[in-house]
């Protein structure tokens, strides 16, 4: 298999001499000891977690014990935890939630809840062949640890799980976390239920103070095709903010006094969102519902997915992400108005995903920097990956590549201006920054995570390419081996219900994987137009396909990243004129 480095068309030697950014003691994988990747625009990032692993190796911040369980402090990692999920630093401390076999849960989403019929033990062997078993399929011993929230101590490297299904029980799958008054809340499913959860860093007490259903709702709310994958969370005029589903379906909730579970109360609904959010499977996002929410100039806004079959404008086009604005009266109530949505009806200021020309984005995350609210486009891949596992069709990827995302700024006015992005119609100039859509590159298909550090703004975002490298490899690699195609064209054979040979649609995608750079992307800017690239390549590591969580404690910034292959790994990031203080 060829090196997933940097690929451009040219010998790998050249690549290395003149590539824009370097990684020291462990290229490629080849070489072990700690990663270090160094930019040539003055930043360096060094791994802490497994630090005497280099990039391509097992990593997963905890150590895989058998039959199910995690330890710590041993060194043998544990790849099925993929991502740092709903991640937050605090003093010394990272802390971690999880998402554990991100590809073998997606995979079981689509068979229980979108009827893709497949054998388990085909699809594994089939993405064992597919990737040469650099993808994370299953344990050594074919058990399952699940999702984990860990305490990671950023200056010594030293871990403490604080929630396991193996230890307390618990299947934790946290999507976003924030800090109020001394005590951490992160919002996500625990045990499949939609819940918030409070933990005290000084004692490491974990506890439930809210929870959307019962069990018995679950189970019903599931059979109804209901996500519940809750993610929007933040702090505002000194309340918890968070969103949740419920049987009726997606809220928003406050509290004033997050410890005490009776405190929360709903302060938006389905009718009060003017029926927008998505929460079915089926729907965008895999019903991403209510996305990403932040206080800007004194009002409340929310993003949310709203793609369904329904309001689809076609097969291969969901419709796209919304933008509410709420209002804290004197009276205590709150009132919701449109920004981004219908305008004929709900009297939107912006048509769904702000250009009428930019039809690819689901979702959309949000960063207050300075005097602007920074609007960060999410393609939807879910059902992009269903269609080339399951159809051999790669079309829906492709519109994605032709529009990868795009990054706004948004005033105190609600006047809206394109940072990032393609010149079209609307915005006839390009992106201010000058930089197109992707910064420049087709593959970057989420603005993933962002972050205020240091009087600084920055961005990072997921790489699409990683998880189609079998595709770069069986048609743009002259070296792949016709055996290795052979076994491939059989299992798609026996996954794909019509399968007629390589379409069209896959050498259209196969066009952009060639120009592709592996790995997400990671910029900064202190102005918030002109940006400074630091990684492109995933700080070395092709596998590392998305930057997922920044951590701000007192040793400085640290990023989670999204690995499905090897298991998340956590990087400190460093300025160099911070270093030669």
């Amino acid at each position: 298999m060829k090196n997933y480095l940097k690929k451009t068309g040219v010998g790998l030697a050249a690549l290395l001499c003149a590539g824009l950014c370097s990684l020291t003691g462990c290229a490629g994988g080849a070489e072990k000891g700690a990663a270090v990747y160094h930019s040539e625009t003055g930043y360096t990032a060094e791994k802490i977690t497994h630090p005497e692993k280099g990039v391509k190796e097992i990593d997963g911040i905890v150590d895989y014990t058998g039959n199910g369980t995690m330890g710590t402090g041993l060194g043998t990692g544990d790849r099925g935890q993929n991502y740092s999920w709903g991640s937050i630093g605090y003093g010394d401390y990272m802390y971690i939630g999880t998402c554990y076999g991100a590809w073998m849960n997606t995979l079981t989403f689509m068979k229980t809840a979108l009827g893709r019929e497949f054998d388990d033990d085909v699809m594994k062997a089939a993405l064992e062949e597919y990737y040469h078993g650099e993808l994370y399929t299953s344990e050594p011993d074919g058990a399952e640890a699940l999702g984990i929230l860990v305490k990671l101590n950023v200056k010594t490297g030293e871990s403490k799980i604080l929630m396991s299904k193996a230890d307390t029980g618990q299947n934790t799958i946290f999507r976003n976390a924030v800090e109020l008054n001394g005590r951490l809340y992160f919002c996500g499913a625990v045990n499949a239920l939609p819940v918030i959860y409070e933990v005290n860093p000084e004692t490491d007490e974990c506890k439930e103070v809210y929870a959307g259903m019962t069990m018995e709702e679950y189970e019903e709310a599931f059979m109804k095709g209901y996500s519940v994958g809750i993610r929007g969370i933040c702090v505002f005029e000194d309340r918890l903010i968070v969103s949740c589903i419920n049987s009726d379906g997606a809220v928003i909730l406050e509290s004033e006094n997050p410890s005490e579970p009776d405190s929360f109360k709903v302060i938006a609904d389905d009718e009060k969102l003017f029926g927008y959010p998505a929460y079915r499977f089926c729907d965008s996002i895999y019903g991403g519902s209510i996305f990403d929410m932040t206080g800007f100039r004194d009002s409340l806004y929310v993003t949310i997915c709203t793609g369904t079959p329904e309001n689809a404008s076609d097969r291969d086009t969901m419709q796209s992400f919304a933008m509410v604005r709420g209002d804290l009266s004197e009276n205590g109530e709150w009132v919701w108005n449109s920004v981004i949505g219908d305008k004929e009806e709900d009297g939107a200021k912006y048509t769904f995903g702000i250009d009428p020309q930019r039809t690819r984005s689901g979702a959309a995350n949000l960063q207050v920097f300075g005097d602007y609210l920074y609007i960060g486009e999410y393609n939807d891949e879910e059902i992009a990956v269903e269609r080339m596992l399951f159809d051999n069709d790669f079309t829906f990827m492709n519109k994605n590549f032709e529009q990868p995302v795009n990054l706004y700024r948004m005033d105190k006015n609600e006047e809206i201006e394109l940072i990032v992005g393609d010149a079209d119609e609307m915005f006839p100039d390009g992106g201010l920054s000058g930089y197109g859509s992707g910064f420049g590159c087709s593959e970057n298909q989420y603005v993933w995570k962002m972050t205020v550090y240091d009087g600084k703004f920055y961005v990072g975002t997921y790489d699409a390419s990683s998880f189609l490298i079998p595709l770069d490899e069986y048609m743009n690699d002259e070296n792949a081996s016709e055996e290795w195609k052979s076994r491939v064209d059989g299992y798609i054979k026996t996954l794909c219900a019509d399968y007629s040979g390589v379409p069209q649609s896959a050498v259209t995608c196969a066009e952009y994987l060639d120009k592709a750079v592996f790995g997400f992307d990671l910029y900064v800017t202190e102005d918030g137009v002109n940006f400074t690239k630091i990684t492109d390549n995933g700080f070395g590591d092709p596998y590392n396909h998305g930057l997922r969580a920044f951590g701000i404690t007192s040793g400085g910034l640290y990023i989670g990243t999204a690995n499905p292959f090897y298991g998340t790994q956590v990087w400190k990031l460093t300025e160099e004129t911070e270093k030669r203080k």
